[in-house]
């Protein structure tokens, strides 16, 4: 009799320690028109039907779990936790009444031992300025965001503009290369017939001169000589007076030469005597002469007796012809290459520009050209998009491609690492109203991750749902 009132005592106290729930404890309130009073319960996810009086009965009975919203008896099964003053979220069945609060509210842990605080506002306000934060992120993003697709439109436009321009230009260029190739090999060969000439002019002169000394007898005494220059100035005199008699008058070629050998001796006595002034005038009148005469009609007059007073032109004056031309030439040349080389490069770096992936109406094309910085206690992370991303002084890798959508910029081949792989980074792409880096890890040996938020990941879309959780009570 004393066993039966103990086990009577110890069966109303667990009774009463257990706390009842009712059939809809545990679902959410999507699903709540499914659990009203009825006869029967249908099985949500599989044909089963089953009393609804079994329904949180703590037995599970529907296959997919269904009929045990609020208790731990099927493994498959989620438990709603309400969270009042926060966000409601589902947690699984074997969550419930283990011991540990998993719901902010505590609802989780009904016949539990413990006590559970309910925290539920505390996380509330926290979730609610996180998520307002995060509303007014994408609020500001959007509106920048159309500024860079703005920007992005303006870029592409001066590109196509500026790469017509250059092509335009590259054709002229090659035309005037090509001519003035031609003038510069014509000037060239020029010049080497004009050394091989003056070379040729000066050999022959210093031919004649030993051949004169040796054909010019010694002279035994001062009489002799005396007496024969005086009878070679007799021949001499007679000879003029028969080329007088032969002669009607000077030619042209013979009146330069005079002129010109006058000049050249003054210049020649002047040079011994270190008059640079001189050398100058006379060097002046030989290029003067040269150009008033540098025609078809008087070139080959002007050839003979360049050629014939050379040998008498101290070095000072020896200036080849047209070699200042020449240089001027190549110069020109030079410059127009470069010209060439410059453009051809523009148009080489706007092509590539052009054909890379810059998102709907090229929003991501502002970010070109551009680099943003990172800095943790032991390094500065710098990203370039389309280019290349580094740790320091050290490479991680040049732009490769995008990965998932826009989601992912992926740089590649970056240094060696020791011991391991190339060095390589992620880049996680996020809505922000600004453009930053934030939030590098390395996952992997050597394989680096970051995030950037950016105006260009926002979306109209996104800012919907945000604003919808706000109108539910976040």
């Amino acid at each position: 009799m004393r066993v039966i009132l103990y086990l009577c005592i110890i069966i109303f106290t667990f009774s009463y320690s257990v706390k009842s729930i009712t059939p809809q404890y545990g679902v959410a309130p999507e699903e709540l028109e499914f659990y009203k009073e009825n006869k029967v319960f249908n099985c949500l996810r599989s044909n089963k039907e089953i009393p609804f009086s079994q329904v949180n009965d703590d037995y599970c009975d529907c296959p997919d779990g269904t009929d045990e919203p609020g208790t731990a008896a099927c493994s498959n099964g989620h438990f709603w936790c309400t969270n009042k003053g926060h966000k409601g979220a589902y947690i699984p069945s074997s969550y419930v009444n283990d011991g540990v609060c998993d719901c902010c509210d505590g609802s989780d842990e009904y016949k539990s031992s413990i006590k559970c605080e309910n925290k539920c506002n505390e996380l509330g306000e926290a979730t609610r300025k996180k998520h307002n934060e995060e509303v007014e992120r994408y609020t500001n993003g959007l509106k920048k965001k159309k500024e860079m697709e703005e920007e992005g439109s303006r870029i592409i436009k001066e590109k196509f503009v500026t790469l017509e321009t250059l092509k335009k230009e590259i054709d002229p260029i090659k035309s005037e290369i090509k001519e003035l190739e031609v003038l510069v090999e014509r000037k060239r060969s020029e010049k080497d017939d004009e050394e091989k000439r003056l070379k040729d002019a000066k050999d022959a002169e210093k031919q004649k001169d030993t051949q004169k000394e040796e054909a010019t007898p010694t002279p035994t005494n001062t009489e002799e000589t005396v007496e024969g220059e005086a009878k070679v100035g007799n021949d001499d005199s007679n000879n003029n007076n028969n080329d007088n008699d032969e002669d009607l008058k000077p030619t042209v070629e013979e009146k330069l030469t005079s002129e010109l050998l006058e000049t050249v001796s003054k210049g020649k006595d002047n040079e011994n005597n270190n008059n640079h002034n001189n050398n100058n005038n006379n060097n002046n009148n030989i290029n003067t002469i040269r150009k008033d005469n540098d025609n078809s009609e008087n070139k080959s007059i002007l050839d003979s007796f360049y050629k014939l007073i050379v040998p008498f032109l101290p070095n000072s004056f020896v200036s080849f012809k047209d070699m200042g031309n020449l240089e001027g030439l190549e110069n020109e040349l030079s410059n127009k290459k470069s010209s060439l080389k410059q453009k051809q490069d523009e148009i080489e770096k706007i092509e590539k520009v052009l054909g890379y992936d810059t998102g709907v109406n090229n929003v991501f094309l502002p970010l070109n050209g551009k680099c943003f910085d990172f800095k943790t206690k032991e390094y500065t992370y710098t990203v370039c998009p389309f280019d290349k991303a580094s740790q320091g002084h050290t490479s991680l890798g040049k732009f490769e491609s995008w990965k998932d959508g826009h989601n992912q910029m992926v740089f590649e081949n970056g240094q060696q690492c020791w011991g391991g792989p190339k060095r390589s980074i992620k880049v996680f792409m996020e809505c922000g109203s600004e453009n930053e880096l934030y939030d590098v890890n390395e996952p992997g040996k050597c394989e680096y991750t970051i995030k950037f938020r950016t105006p260009a990941m926002c979306t109209e879309e996104h800012l919907k749902v945000l604003k919808l959780e706000s109108d539910h009570g976040l």
